[in-house]
This record gives C-alpha cells, sequence and structure tokens, in this order.
C-alpha cells in the first residue's frame, strides 16, 4: 500500500515567519511550489504560507485613475508623485510572513495513507500538508504528488519535479 512517505518531498524548502512575503513568494516561483512551511528558530512547525495568503492579503494596492487627454495623463487622485504605486508594492512586499500565514495547520504522518491524504486534501481544503513524525518536519506532500503518482508508476512519483521532454 502506497502511503504519504511514498509520495513526499524529503527536501523541505521553507521559510521563517521573519522572512518579507517577497521573498517567501519568490521561493514559491521559483520552485514551483504551492506553498511553504513555516519553522520558528527552534525548526518547529508553526505554520504555512501558501498562495492563498499571498492573495487574499488586506492591503489592496492602491492605483490612481488617471485620464487621457490629448495623448497626455492627468492623475485624477493626485499622487504626491508617480512612483505611489511601487511605493505601496514595496510597502505590502516588506510585509513579514507571520502577518499572512495560516498558524492551523493540517499535516500528515509519513506512514498515513492515501486515502487519509485525499480527505485532508479535499475536505480540510489543504494544500500543501506538511509532513510530521515525532513533531519533527520530515516532509510535504501536495496535491501535485498526488497527480504525478497517477501519471506513472511509483518510480515516476519518486523523481523530483522538473521539466521532462517528450
Amino acid at each position: 500500500m502506497t502511503t504519504v512517505k511514498d509520495i513526499m518531498t524529503k527536501n523541505v524548502i521553507f521559510c521563517t515567519p521573519y522572512d518579507s512575503i517577497k521573498e517567501a513568494a519568490r521561493l514559491m516561483y521559483l520552485n514551483g511550489l504551492s506553498g511553504l512551511p513555516v519553522l520558528d528558530e527552534a525548526e518547529q512547525l508553526i505554520g504555512i504560507v501558501t498562495e492563498q495568503d499571498l492573495v487574499k492579503m488586506e492591503e489592496p494596492v492602491h492605483i490612481p485613475k488617471i485620464l487621457g487627454i490629448l495623448g497626455s495623463f492627468v492623475y485624477l487622485d493626485n499622487p504626491a508623485n508617480g512612483d505611489e504605486i511601487e511605493k505601496q508594492l514595496e510597502v505590502l512586499t516588506a510585509t513579514k510572513v507571520e502577518e499572512v500565514m495560516t498558524e492551523e495547520v493540517m499535516t500528515a504522518k509519513p506512514d498515513d495513507t492515501l486515502e487519509t491524504l485525499a480527505e485532508t486534501f479535499l475536505h480540510k481544503k489543504a494544500n500543501p500538508v506538511p509532513v510530521l513524525d515525532n513533531g519533527k518536519l520530515v516532509g510535504i506532500v501536495s496535491r501535485a504528488d498526488i497527480v504525478k503518482l497517477l501519471a506513472g508508476d511509483k518510480e515516476i512519483a519518486k523523481q523530483e519535479w522538473g521539466l521532462v521532454k517528450k
């Protein structure tokens, strides 16, 4: 029987609560991840930051209203200078992970069945799911890992993610 330990990623990329969301977003984007476990100084799991956490941030970027007249633009909101949007983005990306992370983390155990894992994905709406063994982070698993398993045999499921040429 296939278990979580058979499909989980063992080399977990994580962040700390003090990292900026810009750094967390960069790690997710560059590594094709949907979320990162958040570990404290003692390497204990204290949260998770996901794409959803980043997208639902409460601070909307205020885009000034502009009016095009005879080929030039007039700011209707009269921002202090043309960098207003950039300044707001800088403030947002300087936000710390601890301000947006989810603290109640759904976790799995290495010996959990894929059925149990699927229940977590479907009914608890968790993705990805950190894997803990005696309170220690030993891996992470996502819905994509189940798709990878369905795409082929166990050898494919054990391979690291990457581009495959036909």
